[in-house]
């Protein structure tokens, strides 16, 4: 056997090894092995690296996504939310509603916004993603085009303030 591969700090028999480090395979006694294994301490060496510095917190961050529940005036919708759109949410969820209102403005997934919305009761932050959801509504049914600069109003439509639309040539 050609030993171990700490994959986070370990001491054995008063040798301290840090994450990633090579440890002897006469360093571990061979009763402690599975154990040792089974907790990610250490890994063979000869298994893949990436396997074999692979962590806990490792699959955490690889977390497929689950299908929430949503309760809405129609019942209720399963909805299917990633790791990253259920982070974003509650991310924003956690800012006081001005900077929450900001954010809302960058993102770009529906499931985050449908999770913000479900979730949050500030009326400023649930305005912001009504917006924000409207105007990816509206980018996603039309070409796109005249929205780009940004000017034309929340519902894409340009009426708020705008005149290119129907003003005088």
């Amino acid at each position: 056997m050609n030993g171990y591969i700490a994959l986070k700090s370990i001491t054995l028999s008063g040798v301290a090894y840090a994450a990633g480090d090579s440890i002897p395979a006469d360093a571990v006694l061979p009763s402690r092995v599975p154990a040792l294994i089974r907790t990610k301490s250490i890994a063979r060496a000869n298994e893949h690296p990436a396997e074999a510095q692979k962590t806990p917190q490792d699959d955490a961050n690889n977390f497929g996504g689950v299908n929430l529940p949503i309760h809405t005036e129609d019942g209720i919708l399963e909805l299917p939310a990633s790791g990253e759109d259920i982070v974003k949410a509650v991310e924003v969820m956690q800012m006081n509603a001005d900077d929450a209102a900001k954010a809302v403005g960058d993102i770009e997934s529906e499931t985050a916004l449908i999770i913000i919305d479900a979730c949050e009761s500030r009326k400023t932050v649930k305005s912001a993603v009504k917006a924000r959801a409207e105007e990816l509504n509206a980018a996603a049914e039309g070409d796109g085009d005249d929205d780009q600069d940004g000017q034309n109003g929340a519902d894409g439509t340009g009426t708020e303030g705008d005149t290119e639309d129907g003003g005088d040539e």
